[in-house]
């Protein structure tokens, strides 16, 4: 893609404006050319429609991002098959953007039962002849029919028995380590480091994940050494570190050390958190960097999300396919 070329194609969202692009389009002369094949951009090879006997294409390079059948009339209503496949490049997205109005991730669409999320992903779940697809909807009067269509299956990861019974396991093995760190509670708040860069969004300590890891490991392995269990209490102070940073983060009033050099910023201390760190809150989030270390936070059991889900249904994340 030169640019943002794709903003300057035409829309292809139907049978009828495929029709349209392909009437309005000259034939290339040109043998790379084929008489049924026609230019969405100037004589740009890879943006293109492409004619058959009941259909048309719309090409991008060398895939099919969208098949649109020609609409047939059932009981006075108009019924019109599109298949769409997504990909995951930068140019893909735009395209199905700005040219099929779809977004590979997601996308409400008007159903005969309201408005649905009706996605188009990167995965394929049918082919029709030799092209992939993931999506295969049927608008009727140009509306989506969910009963007559189907996308790529999507699930959500959760927590399984199983992966339930090995986390408790390990946690049960940590608790005098956990006992210990709720009962320095105060020793890690004297020695408290809060931050502008531990408390934002997405913000992760200072710690390792390798050092974490190494420490946690010895621990569960019975072969830790003093260096270890020392290097076991820095995971919690830094634990701690960023609790408070984030508790203050959100806090209005609260100022925090910035991430740039500001010798003459005043810097509130602990002390004027509306609320401090409890001992529970702490033996959770030392809970979790144990469980992370030793990789027992991963997910093991597959629940299926129902197709064409209303928009509130939706899981904001954890959704695979």
């Amino acid at each position: 893609m030169y640019g943002n070329t794709t903003r300057a194609l035409p829309w292809v969202r139907s049978y009828a404006e495929a029709q349209a692009v392909f009437n309005h389009r000259g034939a290339v002369r040109s043998k790379k050319w084929m008489e049924n094949q026609r230019p969405l951009y100037k004589t740009y090879f890879h943006y293109r429609v492409v004619k058959y006997a009941n259909h048309f294409d719309v090409v991008l390079y060398n895939t099919v991002m969208a098949r649109y059948y020609e609409p047939t009339m059932v009981d006075g209503k108009q019924h019109e098959r599109r298949l769409f496949m997504g990909d995951n490049s930068i140019t893909s997205k735009d395209f199905m953007h700005y040219v099929l109005g779809k977004d590979s991730w997601r996308r409400v669409e008007n159903s005969q039962r309201g408005e649905v999320i009706a996605p188009v992903y990167i995965k394929e779940f049918m082919r029709d002849g030799d092209e992939r697809f993931s999506a295969d909807f049927m608008y009727v009067d140009g509306v989506l029919d969910t009963t007559k269509s189907a996308h790529t299956p999507h699930y959500r990861l959760v927590s399984g028995t199983e992966d339930k019974a090995a986390r408790a396991e390990v946690l049960k093995k940590f608790d005098n380590y956990l006992m210990l760190a709720q009962m320095r509670l105060p020793e890690f708040a004297a020695e408290v480091t809060l931050a502008n860069n531990l408390g934002r969004p997405w913000a992760g300590g200072a710690f390792s994940e390798y050092d974490a890891r190494d420490c946690v490991e010895k621990i569960a392995n019975d072969t830790a050494t003093s260096e270890d269990i020392h290097a076991f209490f820095e995971m919690c102070q830094d634990a701690f570190n960023v609790l408070a940073s984030k508790r203050a983060y959100k806090q209005k009033d609260f100022t925090l050390q910035p991430r740039w050099h500001a010798p003459n910023q005043q810097v509130d201390s602990l002390d004027k958190l509306d609320k401090q760190i409890t001992a529970d809150e702490m033996r959770k989030a030392v809970s979790t960097r144990i469980l992370k270390a030793l990789s027992l936070t991963k997910k093991s059991v597959r629940q299926t999300i129902p197709q064409f889900v209303v928009e509130k249904d939706y899981p904001r994340s954890n959704v695979s396919w």
